[in-house]
């Protein structure tokens, strides 16, 4: 049996993993080249989490509207998540989140690359509301990286004014639909390793072992086996 790995992942483990591919990408593969598989990744991975949102809705005899969105997303945010300045505001047909800073954004800026958020964080919540119904409406307004906050409206006929305190009556008493931050983390780890893959199989290598080098010195030695604690996962079953 595997041991428990002594390494808690966070947001901000997340956010590191993402940091690495987008700076080794540009690095081997040049800045336009870089971005766009890096781009294609992030979209993969988001429909990928969206999709898995969307099966336990179905599984459940639950609608894939706005409603079952929020009430089975799977992020985990404890102390470590949001920071406690956001907003969520439902109005008749729409649901309005403001986000003015996260542990996500933490760390991209200290690497030292907040153009990573600029190009993920515009893409990241669309492409996982795609996964989970692309007929619902969603528009991402403002990036906290380029302006004072990330701005998201999720719109869907049922929303009232007590959307935010009735969502979670969608799931059953005592269900829990969210998933620890090792497994995002693994996740986002093994779909970037598999798109890679498949677009630069002669590069793979070296961008893998560029960005497993990166981590581990940024994250140290207990990194990795927290992360290869969900080898043989598969990410794509709920």
């Amino acid at each position: 049996m595997m041991q428990k790995p002594k390494m808690s992942l966070t947001e901000t483990h997340h956010g590191g993993i993402l940091v690495a591919f987008y700076k080794t990408l540009a690095e081997v593969c040049g800045k336009g080249r870089g971005l766009e598989i890096f781009m294609t990744a992030a979209r993969t991975y988001g429909a990928r989490r969206g999709r898995r949102m969307a099966l336990r809705a179905l599984r459940d005899g639950n609608p894939l509207d706005v409603t079952s969105y929020f009430a089975y997303g799977e992020l985990l945010c404890r102390e470590e998540g949001l920071t406690d300045d956001g907003l969520f505001e439902a109005t008749r047909g729409t649901v309005h989140e403001r986000q003015t800073d996260c542990w996500w954004t933490r760390e991209f800026r200290a690497m030292g690359c907040s153009e990573c958020g600029v190009d993920y964080c515009r893409e990241i919540d669309g492409a996982i509301f795609r996964g989970f119904n692309p007929s619902l409406g969603f528009e991402c307004t403002q990036n906290m990286h380029l302006n004072g906050s990330c701005d998201f409206y999720f719109r869907s006929p049922e929303v009232d004014e007590d959307f935010m305190e009735s969502y979670g009556k969608r799931l059953k008493p005592g269900q829990n639909v969210k998933r620890e931050m090792a497994y995002h983390c693994a996740d986002v780890y093994q779909m970037y390793r598999h798109i890679i893959g498949q677009a630069i199989p002669e590069q793979a290598g070296e961008v893998i072992k560029k960005v497993r080098e990166m981590l581990a010195e940024r994250y140290g030695e207990d990194f990795w086996p927290a992360v290869e604690a969900y080898d043989g996962t598969d990410f794509e079953s709920i």
